[in-house]
């Protein structure tokens, strides 16, 4: 069981019966819960559906990070996307640290949300490289970042880390607050346009949001794939990182929470082939390099929580946010990075759904 949905419990009703709303939600993750606080607030009478709790899913099992960029550094992501297009993305996640601070603010969520910065980890020279011209580029663009050559990292200043379950489902309540109504223990069986039908009822609707991430290809054709993630948390100990850690091109990550406790996820490029689908039962072949990461920074307080999870990757690594048919539109595929890219997403998925235009809404065009 994840260490975030220790003691959760579901707190809205499921869907009975045949409904209407202007917009019909489905998934109660961070980018579904987000959307109906954006769409709420703008007026929208709006309907969640979700299938188990709210964020049960990859939502409430990943390391409740908020950092920056995508999971490789600024260089790899410019190599990649082109400079523009990789600065145009750094800018929507630092949108995300605006919105976290805003939401938490403005709505008083206890979330535990700490502002101590990230560091970012070389595995090799190659990276090292990489890293330090990236520190450099995005110094340019305002970024506050240090590099340690001893170390071989970086540390930006701006991130942060949060607790996750408590995030989404405070901001849950905010958003029902605002109008939304959401209804857990409620799986969407089919959607077609301006209906999603469940077991017990249906939503009848203007349009169809899908946040459903790595299961969108349940309902509509998606190119979105389940990939699992796994983690451990150990009790709580005396402090040995100060900031939460990306390593590796990001295949490796750490923090510690506020009460002591190290969390520690990754590894799955030791087992590629095996961390696909979307079980969500860790494995002893993952598990071993987690403990092992443990005993080589001394660290022996018991582990008290194993965990997998269910990502949802895109094909280049960028999510897909847009309209994908009449009266349908999708906000997923965030690829192991849905804390970072789901709030600034989920705005702008709230945007084209109300009919307007959105600066950024090129890059992650579902048709790309």
């Amino acid at each position: 069981m994840s260490l975030w949905l220790d003691g959760v419990q579901r707190a809205y009703p499921p869907l009975e019966g045949d409904v209407t709303a202007d917009i019909a939600i489905v998934g109660g993750g961070i980018a579904g819960i987000a959307s109906a606080y954006f769409l709420a607030t703008a007026g929208a009478r709006v309907l969640v559906l979700e299938a188990r709790g709210v964020a049960e899913a990859a939502s409430g099992r990943n390391a409740g990070f908020l950092l920056a960029g995508v999971a490789e550094n600024f260089v790899a992501a410019s190599r990649r996307y082109g400079d523009d297009k990789a600065l145009r993305i750094w800018r929507l996640t630092k949108r995300t640290h605006e919105l976290a601070r805003s939401l938490v603010a403005r709505h008083s969520i206890e979330c535990e949300l700490r502002w101590n910065g990230s560091d970012q980890i070389a595995g090799d020279e190659e990276e090292w490289r990489e890293i330090a011209e990236s520190a450099r580029r995005l110094a340019a663009h305002g970024a506050r970042v240090s590099v340690d050559a001893r170390t071989r990292s970086a540390t930006y200043a701006d991130d942060g880390d949060l607790h996750p379950v408590k995030w989404v489902r405070g901001l849950a309540h905010a958003a029902a607050s605002a109008g939304a109504r959401i209804h857990e223990d409620t799986r969407v069986e089919s959607v077609t346009s301006g209906e999603a039908r469940t077991a017990r009822g249906s939503v009848r609707a203007g349009a169809i949001l899908l946040c459903t991430n790595a299961y969108t290809g349940h309902l509509v054709p998606s190119r979105v794939r389940p990939v699992r993630g796994q983690m451990l948390a150990t009790a709580p100990t005396a402090p040995v990182f100060a900031r939460p850690a990306y390593a590796k091109r990001g295949y490796q990550y750490w923090r510690q929470t506020a009460d002591g406790r190290v969390v520690v996820g990754g590894w799955r490029d030791t087992a590629v082939d095996h961390e696909v689908g979307e079980s969500e039962q860790p494995t002893a072949e993952i598990q071993s390099h987690l403990d092992r990461f443990l005993a080589e920074h001394g660290i022996t307080a018991p582990v008290t929580h194993r965990w997998a999870g269910t990502m949802g990757f895109s094909h280049d690594a960028l999510p897909y946010v847009g309209q994908t048919d009449a009266r349908v539109f999708v906000c997923g595929g965030f690829t192991g990075h849905g804390m970072a890219f789901g709030p600034a997403c989920a705005e702008l998925a709230a945007t084209l759904v109300l009919g307007r235009s959105h600066p950024d809404a090129d890059l992650f065009d579902p048709a790309r």
